[in-house]
């Protein structure tokens, strides 16, 4: 990484509202406090946790132009509630110099997961799912889950595709094949 973490916290707060802002701040919390349940580095997990939603608040034009250029175009078919996450790990690369593909990953995946998460990826994407400013009720239930990745990963995907399907809204291969490998562990305890 090119820059200190206190450069990053700044120029990531520059980049959003101070509401989104907040949720990265619970994220980073909360994403410390998995990592050192689970054996992983914490500094990886607050750099992923922080830089995960940098590109959440981006004209969504821009968003699309650059995940055409970089062959990332796929996003562009479903949601764009999806669009930042891959977004987010192209400026983690191009704008602090991260190299680390497990950060990149993580930042990548956040929101659709995908099979065989490394623990880095899965710390974030129940960070992001459950932090302290998640209040609805299967946020809460989940942090009950935090004593295993795997099953809290497992819940959330389910959530995730549940309310899809309420909102007649076409999930992400990716989380789609998450919601099937993380199942089959489910089925496997």
């Amino acid at each position: 990484m090119r820059v200190k973490l206190e450069d990053v916290t700044e120029i990531v707060r520059g980049k959003m509202s101070e509401k989104r802002f907040n949720h990265v701040l619970g994220v980073v919390e909360t994403a410390k406090k998995l990592a050192e349940r689970h054996g992983v580095d914490v500094n990886t997990a607050e750099i992923a946790a922080l830089v995960h939603d940098i590109s959440k608040e981006q004209p969504l034009e821009q968003t699309a132009g650059i995940l055409r250029i970089t062959g990332e175009e796929t996003y562009l078919k479903h949601s764009e509630k999806v669009w930042h996450a891959p977004m987010g790990a192209i400026v983690a690369k191009e704008l602090f110099g991260i190299e680390n593909t497990d950060i990149l990953n993580a930042i990548k995946y956040h929101t659709t997961g995908r099979p065989k998460m490394s623990q880095l990826e899965k710390v974030i994407f129940v960070a992001d799912y459950t932090e302290p400013n998640r209040t609805f009720k299967g946020a809460i239930a989940v942090r009950d889950l935090w004593y295993d990745l795997d099953v809290a990963v497992y819940e959330i995907l389910k959530q995730k595709i549940e309310k899809g399907i309420a909102l007649g809204v076409s999930m992400h291969p990716d989380t789609m094949a998450a919601y099937e490998y993380y199942h089959e562990l489910a089925k496997g305890e």
